[in-house]
């Protein structure tokens, strides 16, 4: 009988540690990486493993799968198959995958009767799981709007339809959504029209991975990076974010913030096997073109000490088209992911004099 009580205190520490255990978020961690499939095809790059990815990134993502009106499941623009993916699959990380439609009227087509093409599109999904194994998350592509798509009535009630139907289909899933910085901004400071209630889709979300890909336009007013964190001539800054995602009550715990680590450029003409750390640094000492738009060791210190004040972790874009040899001399290879990684955890990184250089 002396054992009853400690007995019934050690059960309920159990339930309440399976609770909290069940109760945790899930999401790709603190410090994610998304995976170029077009490094090796298009690029014509030296070949890359996985194992030689930053040990550091908690989570691999790939980019990206896109279904289409027939529910057939394939790879987006690239045209890349799936081989790729499965190597990821093998790397003993989560994996996630960018999942969806290439814009958002090709979402409210679909939603129009959202319950019975959402299970149409649960069998596609199976298929692509019995030949994918082991998918941690997606992560749903498509859905921001552009100025010019039509209306697309009672988005918010059929897209939660959806997202229920995923969830029950796949109760182990992990749910994204993909967020750009920019059109939340608008959403809420210049509002066409009604269209993402987060306090309804809420609960129906894991995570939000929310991009600043194409924050702001490159341009010589933007010489360390298109994603600042305050300034007066642009309506697209780091500070107006973060006040925008509190009064749409997206949750800090939830959200990621997707940040490219290469340059960018206004000419149209470059690709991204074109913008690279390594070809920018490999210019110096010559003068740079304005043309080009690129981060300092600095700027990235900043935006991870902004995922960390604003959000529960970062995503890089794309860590294998960083510089994996060091061709900018900077303090370890991956340069950027680290950077982004120490202004996270509150340190500030060694600068690195040739990729830091701004000599326009």
């Amino acid at each position: 009988m002396y054992f009853r009580q400690p007995l019934l205190l050690i059960c309920i520490f159990l339930i309440l540690t399976e609770r909290v255990h069940s109760q945790s978020p899930k999401g790709p961690g603190i410090s994610s990486c998304n995976f170029a499939d077009f490094r090796d095809s298009e690029c014509m790059f030296p070949p890359l493993t996985v194992s030689e990815l930053p040990p550091e990134c908690t989570s691999l993502i790939y980019n990206a799968a896109i279904i289409d009106e027939n529910y057939c499941i394939g790879p987006a623009e690239t045209g890349a198959d799936y081989a790729i993916l499965d190597d990821l699959l093998k790397s003993g990380k989560d994996i996630y995958l960018y999942y969806g439609r290439m814009t958002s009227p090709d979402w409210c087509t679909m939603l129009e009767n959202a319950n019975t093409n959402a299970l149409r599109e649960m069998e596609s999904i199976k298929g692509f799981f019995k030949d994918h194994q082991g998918i941690a998350g997606l992560i749903l592509c498509g859905i921001s709007y552009d100025e010019y798509d039509p209306k697309c009535p009672k988005f918010t009630e059929n897209f939660k339809i959806y997202l229920d139907v995923l969830q029950k289909t796949f109760p182990n899933l992990a749910i994204g959504l993909d967020l750009f910085g920019c059109n939340l901004i608008d959403q809420y400071n210049y509002p066409i029209r009604v269209w993402l209630d987060f306090k309804v889709l809420d609960v129906s979300v894991d995570f939000y991975a929310v991009t600043m890909e194409v924050f702001n336009p490159c341009s010589p007013e933007f010489n360390t990076g298109i994603v600042i964190k305050s300034g007066n001539f642009t309506d697209y800054t780091l500070d107006k974010l973060a006040d925008v995602l509190q009064k749409m009550s997206i949750p800090k715990a939830k959200t990621y913030f997707k940040f490219n680590t290469c340059p960018d450029e206004n000419t149209d003409i470059l690709t991204d096997c074109d913008l690279t750390n390594e070809a920018f640094c490999e210019m110096q000492p010559f003068n740079i073109s304005t043309d080009w738009c690129s981060d300092t060791i600095a700027t990235y210190n900043e935006k991870g000490e902004f995922s960390k004040e604003y959000g529960a972790g970062f995503m890089t874009r794309y860590i294998n088209l960083e510089d994996n040899n060091n061709t900018c001399q900077c303090e370890r290879p991956f340069f950027a992911f680290y950077a982004l990684l120490d202004g996270f955890n509150g340190t500030t990184s060694k600068p690195c004099e040739l990729f830091d250089n701004r000599n326009y």
